[in-house]
């Protein structure tokens, strides 16, 4: 993803920040280690594709790690102390930007970068972790009632100079890297995924309030409805501009900031279903299986996916536990007893118009659209015969308009 290098160009040197405001008045540099800069300035047409949709949080770092000191760039080094001054001062230094995103029932606690010193009598070590992009994160579904339309955005820096901070910046990525080890077999929140997504965020907030229990904190918050997501002259999705400083001395006093990067906040292209990749971009995006209107990416999506794949989608995963649709949908009583009754030739058609009337009843309440719902209807139509059944679903009188619009786009 490209940033748009001139938004930075007061933020790699804080110096260059404007002193006052656009009316005169004296401004106060309350937040130096941390910048924020909010792109969703003008509501656009585009956001309002994501009523409906899902979307989900994609991050990416605006810094490039070239390594090695000949490029012109300002080098952090790692800078070893004395043995007199480490035997008789300890200096236990940790440093850490993460961002917390709440959209409805998607929840997700980032550490962006964590960086230590620590040097003392029995030596020194140094931790420098870095996250360059992050986009592995669940889908969640932005409904048309407005819930999840407006995702709340809080930005975090948090600093130790104690004890306590021994060993953060290595607790920190020991505890990120268990959270994603789960997160990554989230493919969306549901009903039944929640629960996980929201365990994990607690465990990473509590894990980053205990390892900089004391110490700096600096927060951004923001709350911006979807409807104001933009995209940039290229396509690409613009969102909030977050930027990092550390102390050059390791000091909260120090006047010389060190500028360690820059981070792009924002949310994927909305997309109609959960079961295909088929996406709506604005005209300049050039990237694959995009169109540029809903209409089309449910035509798209329709052609893609199978009943195969529907029927075997993950709806639950967390723990040792795994279930898909077929086994979440086997599992209910109705499910059976709409197969029993639809073998009484008298009853087959009310009973098969009920049936597809719960299972969409029961896929939009695990949190899925109204789309997807008739997905998986037609996929139990295809995909899960009822030899006994008196009447086949396509020809139930509540069933066979889903299914058929769904197998004339398939050209069947």
């Amino acid at each position: 993803m490209r940033i748009d290098p001139t938004v930075f160009r007061a933020a790699v040197r804080p110096s260059e920040i404007p002193k006052s405001d656009s009316h005169g008045a004296a401004m106060v540099n309350i937040t130096p280690w941390s910048g924020y800069v909010d792109e969703w300035k003008e509501p656009s047409y585009r956001g309002a594709d994501f009523s409906g949709m899902y979307t989900r949080l994609m991050i990416h770092g605006e810094m490039a790690s070239r390594g090695g000191q000949d490029d012109g760039t300002e080098v952090l080094p790692y800078e070893p102390r004395g043995w007199v001054a480490r035997a008789f001062v300890d200096r236990d230094f940790s440093m850490n930007l993460s961002a917390h995103v709440t959209a409805g029932n998607f929840v997700a606690t980032v550490p962006l970068a964590t960086i230590s010193h620590e040097s003392g009598s029995k030596g020194e070590s140094w931790s420098r972790s870095i996250h360059h992009s992050r986009s592995g994160f669940p889908l969640f579904l932005v409904s048309v009632d407005g819930r999840s339309s407006a995702p709340s955005v809080k930005i975090s820096v948090n600093g130790s100079k104690s004890y306590t901070s021994r060993g953060a910046a290595t607790a920190m990525q020991v505890a990120v890297g268990i959270s994603d080890a789960v997160s990554h077999n989230l493919p969306v929140i549901t009903r039944l995924t929640q629960s996980v997504a929201k365990e994990q965020a607690i465990a990473l907030d509590d894990a980053i309030s205990r390892l900089f229990a004391s110490g700096l904190t600096e927060e951004h918050w923001s709350d911006r409805d979807l409807k104001e997501w933009r995209v940039g002259e290229e396509g690409e999705p613009r969102g909030v501009h977050v930027r990092f400083f550390i102390p050059k001395d390791y000091s909260w006093n120090s006047k010389e900031p060190r500028y360690v990067g820059s981070w792009i906040l924002t949310f994927d292209y909305p997309r109609p279903s959960v079961f295909s990749d088929w996406r709506v971009c604005p005209e300049q995006n050039q990237l694959k299986r995009c169109v540029t209107d809903k209409v089309q990416a449910q035509h798209n999506a329709m052609t893609s996916f199978s009943a195969g794949e529907i029927l075997n989608y993950p709806v639950l995963v967390g723990g040792q536990e795994t279930g898909s649709v077929h086994a979440l949908l086997s599992q209910k009583a109705w499910f059976t007893a709409s197969q029993v009754a639809m073998a009484n030739r008298n009853k087959a058609d009310a009973a098969g118009s009920n049936f597809c009337r719960l299972i969409v009843n029961e896929i939009t309440g695990l949190g899925l659209n109204e789309f997807d719902a008739r997905a998986v209807v037609w996929a139990v139509a295809k995909g899960m015969p009822m030899a006994d059944a008196a009447i086949s679903l396509d020809k139930a009188t509540g069933c066979r308009a889903i299914i058929a619009e769904i197998d004339a786009v398939r050209g069947r």
